[in-house]
């Protein structure tokens, strides 16, 4: 867990460093362009996976010695896949562009990293199965860490334009399989053959539309509103809503670390207690960051990353709360896919997407950024509550589980910090050497 969520730390670290450097040289057009240019990118890439990476994961979690045989059927579907979602990117520019010849001709540059990103997935779905946390996290450490590094010289030397930083966010994301090349030794002994047909392209495919239906809306949720932005408003609002998301996305650290190792750990051995633990724990970390970030925002986003970003700081609070409300019920939703039920968990971010579809189209000509940040509220809270309801109806686990502080929880909290802290000092202490 600790491992996982340092992995999952050093991403959004990043965008907050690298946010004010893009604020800064490219304006809030400019910053806006570049979300445009982008925002397809990584809709392409989560509505392609088929649930591959996750199916995979699922398969190598309950058999490990099935890992060659996943990862080469998996391998094949999103290389079709990948091919098909560059082709759409490119037919698609006219429209997401919203006409203008320049976000067209920058999405043609970001739909060539769609490929790679979907095959780094398949590794990541490997090392996430075997519980190869170290490796996961490091991919995450590399892909932004190398992404600031480039930044970074162009900005200093004033060569950061649309074109440069839109070709760093497309790119430096997959720089981060070089953390899977010790992957093949890492591998258990493979199975004489697939008895369950588990790791079958069919059995993967199967688990993976499952899931893959709530993973586009679920992606949807979360993206559609940023590639909807220019055509239904400007890229001036565009650019204030990334900052925001940028800002809002802090507290998901805890909360994707916690949700991705219980995925793994409940697929393993699923137990309530555990998991409606993870819920709680969650969710109160998640609102003390939210809490610390919305109270001092007002005087150091606009400080950061400029007076004329000043309006992106309601549209910030109001997704924090999104982001908050939203948490417990994504536990649940990683309990549903783990014990082998992902259809309903997509059940509940289908009903949730379309109506935060509904909304952008309602909301988002009207008020912009902060349209869609309601929006984005709305289908936060919906499949949240649905996701909880489904795995109580069917597993038996209650809702209320999920909600409020106990006692144990901030035993654990304390627990956990104390074995942090002396794994710490063991680390800091100086060896003694050995007396001869």
């Amino acid at each position: 867990m600790t491992i996982t969520l340092v992995g999952n730390l050093f991403p959004p670290v990043v965008a907050l460093a690298s946010g004010p450097i893009l604020a800064q040289a490219l304006g809030v057009a400019g910053r806006g362009e570049v979300a445009a240019a982008t925002a397809p990118l990584g809709l392409a890439i989560a509505l392609m996976t088929f649930g591959v990476p996750e199916a995979v994961s699922y398969a190598v979690a309950r058999h490990p010695r099935l890992v060659r045989l996943a990862a080469r059927n998996g391998a094949l579907i999103v290389v079709l896949a990948g091919l098909l979602a560059t082709a759409a990117v490119l037919l698609a520019r006219p429209w997401l562009s919203g006409g203008d010849i320049g976000i067209q001709h920058l999405m043609a540059v970001a739909s060539l990293a769609v490929l790679p990103t979907l095959l780094l997935g398949v590794l990541r779905g490997i090392a996430s199965g075997l519980q190869l946390w170290a490796l996961v996290a490091w991919e995450k450490v590399l892909a932004s860490g190398l992404r600031l590094l480039v930044l970074v010289p162009l900005w200093l030397t004033d060569h950061l334009t649309p074109f440069t930083a839109t070709v760093v966010l497309a790119a430096m994301p997959v720089m981060g399989a070089i953390a899977y090349l010790v992957l093949p030794r890492r591998l258990p002994e493979a199975a004489p053959d697939d008895d369950g047909g588990l790791a079958s392209t069919k059995a993967l495919t199967g688990y993976g539309l499952r899931l893959w239906i709530g993973t586009i809306s679920g992606i949807l949720l979360s993206r559609i509103d940023q590639t909807l932005m220019t055509p239904l408003s400007s890229a001036y609002e565009l650019g204030l809503y990334v900052v925001a998301v940028n800002v809002s996305e802090l507290p998901l650290v805890i909360h994707r670390a916690v949700r991705d190792v219980t995925f793994v750990t409940d697929a393993h051995r699923s137990e309530d207690a555990r998991l409606a633990a993870a819920a709680r724990i969650s969710t109160l970390i998640c609102a003390v960051v939210a809490l610390g970030l919305g109270v001092t925002m007002a005087w150091w986003l606009p400080a950061l990353f400029g007076a004329d970003f000043a309006g992106a700081v309601p549209v910030a609070w109001l997704l924090l709360v999104a982001v908050l409300v939203s948490t417990p019920g994504s536990i649940a939703g990683a309990g549903l896919s783990a014990r082998g039920r992902p259809g309903l968990r997509s059940l509940a971010l289908v009903v949730a997407c379309v109506v935060n579809i509904g909304l952008l189209v309602l909301l988002v000509p009207v008020w912009g950024a902060m349209g869609a940040a309601v929006a984005t509220l709305v289908g936060y809270v919906i499949s949240s509550a649905l996701n909880e309801v489904l795995l109580g109806r069917l597993f038996g686990v209650r809702m209320r589980d999920f909600h409020g502080v106990r006692r144990s929880d901030l035993v654990t909290l304390r627990d956990y910090g104390r074995s942090l802290v002396r794994g710490l000092g063991r680390r800091l202490r100086p060896r003694r050497r050995s007396r001869a």
